[in-house]
Parts: C-alpha cells; sequence; structure tokens
C-alpha cells in the first residue's frame, strides 16, 4: 500500500513535470529527450471541438451572433488549409472569475518563478534577457528567419546577428510596450491591466490544471505579460500580447485546449488599437479575423503545426503585430500546402508530457 508520504512525493513529481511542461510549452523549447504528445487521430476526417467562451465583464466582448461567426469562419478555414472537417459545440459561456477562483495557492506560488514581474516594476531585466536567449537558442526557428520575421518591428538596435543580440533587441521592444500598455485604461476608467493573474499566459497555459474539459477557448480577456523562459518572437515584439495559445490539458479530448482572445481584435486602448494599424473593425470583419486565429490555433492543435515565419500565404504564419486585415487578406492555402516546409509539417511542434 502506498503511503502518505509516498503520494505526496509522487503528486509533487507530477506537479514539478507540469511545471515544466508548461514552461517548455511558453518558452518553446526543444524537448527531444521528454515524452511528448502523439499527433491526434481524426476518427473518420472530422474533429468535434467542446467550447468555452469565457467572459470577463471588465472588458469588451463579442456578441453571441458574432461568436458564431468565428466558429463558422473557423470550420470553413480549417477545411481549406488543412483539409479537415471540424464541428464545433455550442459554445458554453462561462465567467473568468469562476475559473481563476480554481486557481490554488500553490498553483500562483510556481507561477511566480516564471512571471516577469513589470506591474512592480521589480521584473529582473538582465534575467528576462538571458531566458530569451535560452529559448531563442534551444528553438528550432532560424535564427535569420525570426530577425526578419521582427527586426521592422523592433524599438531598439540590433547590435549583432546573434541569439544574445536578438534577444536583447526583442527583450528591450518586449518591456517598452508592454510598460505601455500597462498604463493603458479601459473605457470606464479602470486599469486594462490590474493586478490579477488573468492577463498572465501562464494562468492560461495552466489550464489544463483547472478541470476545465474544454477543447477550445474563445475569451475577451486581454493575455499580455512576459516570462523569464521566453516567448515567441511574435507575441515579443507587440509587447507580450497573445492572440492564441494552444496548451496541454487532459481534460480535452485531444490533450490540448486551442485558446483564442479577441481582445486584440475589439480593445480600443490607444496602444492596442496604434498596434492594429489605428483601426476599428466592423463587427464582422473581427468575428472573421478571430476565426482565422482559431485556424492557426486548430493548425497547432490538431496537427502540431510550427510557425513558418515570413512564409505570408500561410495560416501558420502569425500576425505582424495586430495587422489582422493585412495578415488574412494575404492567406493562400494553395499556396501554402502541408509539408512544404519543416514548420509546415505534422509533429514539428512538440507538446512535452
Amino acid at each position: 500500500m502506498t503511503t502518505v508520504a509516498s503520494r505526496n512525493r509522487m503528486r509533487h513529481r507530477g506537479r514539478a513535470r507540469s511545471v515544466l511542461a508548461v514552461t517548455l510549452l511558453i518558452a518553446g523549447s526543444s524537448c527531444a529527450h521528454r515524452a511528448t504528445l502523439p499527433l491526434p487521430r481524426l476518427d473518420g476526417g472530422t474533429a468535434t471541438l467542446k467550447v468555452a467562451y469565457v467572459v470577463n465583464p471588465r472588458f469588451p466582448s463579442m456578441k453571441a451572433e458574432q461568436i458564431r461567426v468565428v466558429l463558422a469562419a473557423a470550420r470553413r478555414g480549417v477545411k481549406e488549409n488543412f483539409g479537415v472537417d471540424v464541428e464545433f459545440l455550442e459554445p458554453e459561456e462561462q465567467s473568468l472569475k469562476t475559473l481563476v477562483d480554481r486557481v490554488t495557492s500553490k498553483d500562483r506560488s510556481e507561477w511566480n518563478d516564471l512571471i516577469y514581474d513589470f506591474k512592480s516594476g521589480k521584473g529582473n531585466r538582465t534575467q528576462l534577457t538571458r531566458g530569451y536567449a535560452a529559448n531563442f537558442r534551444g528553438s528550432e526557428d532560424s535564427l535569420d528567419e525570426m530577425i526578419a520575421y521582427a527586426e521592422p518591428f523592433l524599438l531598439a538596435p540590433l547590435r549583432e546577428r546573434s541569439y544574445q543580440g536578438f534577444a536583447e533587441a526583442v527583450t528591450a521592444t518586449l518591456v517598452a510596450r508592454l510598460e505601455r500598455l500597462n498604463s493603458q485604461k479601459l473605457r470606464d476608467g479602470s486599469d486594462l491591466i490590474d493586478r490579477s493573474p488573468n492577463n498572465e499566459v501562464v494562468f492560461w497555459a495552466f489550464i489544463g490544471r483547472l478541470s476545465f474539459p474544454y477543447d477550445v477557448v474563445i475569451t475577451n480577456q486581454l493575455i499580455a505579460s512576459a516570462e523569464y523562459v521566453g516567448s515567441s518572437v511574435h507575441t515579443a515584439i507587440r509587447g507580450g500580447i497573445t492572440n492564441g495559445i494552444t496548451t496541454l490539458n487532459p481534460f480535452s479530448r485531444y490533450g490540448t485546449t486551442a485558446i483564442v482572445s479577441t481582445y486584440p481584435l475589439i480593445g480600443e486602448d490607444g496602444v492596442t488599437r496604434a498596434l492594429r494599424g489605428d483601426e476599428t473593425y466592423s463587427e464582422g470583419d473581427g468575428a472573421r479575423f478571430a476565426g482565422s486565429l482559431l485556424v492557426h490555433e486548430i493548425g497547432h492543435q490538431l496537427f502540431h503545426f510550427g510557425h513558418p515565419y515570413g512564409r505570408r500565404f500561410c495560416v501558420m504564419n502569425p500576425p505582424e503585430m495586430l495587422h489582422f486585415r493585412r495578415w488574412v487578406e494575404r492567406l493562400s492555402p494553395r499556396d501554402c500546402p502541408i509539408g512544404e516546409s519543416a514548420a509546415m509539417k505534422p509533429g514539428f511542434d512538440k507538446f512535452p508530457l
């Protein structure tokens, strides 16, 4: 019989593996020596996905009809880009507070080791840069391709074409834009980013710990943060704003949850709007563009595709900044066939278990 102490050690090891897996996931680091999630098997060629719409009442939100447009656009986009059918179950609206209430003090203490504290100004810039340099060095993405993608949007000069030089320029850009974002207000005068963990990508990356059995999560919550383990270059250069993330979730059908934030599309604070090219989208366009973001995340979820940086025809190439209209207008599935680049080969992305 297993003793209490033994069970506690087993739980501790399980939690430690969970933290490491999420750390690698956020950073996008290589995990060649770890067990990884196998590619989903799509029985009958159709993926049935359970959907939650997670709402923070402080933020602007899409109407129910817009959410239906998001899912319809995603259904078409997945078929056009990946050749498979998806069926979305009727979205279930959930309160963000009920999800946050599931977070334990243990979870929060583990997050603190990952989070760069920009809210209080106590974050360690040297450690942040070091983490990004290690992340870029351990990534399977080409340094030259990442530089070509990011350089037009950097706020600091590229001192040298090395992982360290690139990390210095990227983190300077990340912190500058994130601090600007931290100064913004919502229309009611409240802070865009408050003291809650709602904006932290680690909160969303740990959703698999919260007994939340959904394959797709659409939320109106802004997700914007910085982590010492680094993150993808496209997220960093826009100030840590995450349009979407696909993360491990043992309670979901395929072992992952694809998350999309609508705030970058509909938020009207000055920084977000500037990153969007000073454009306010119509309800129809905003929903359609959100559908394309969901296609991107489903590419990670069902095929484990990576990011083919610079291949502008590909839905898996992330939007530059928040220029969603330009991104969608350039997409051409026939010019981005599956397997045409390393990142577009199924299984390129690894989800460490």
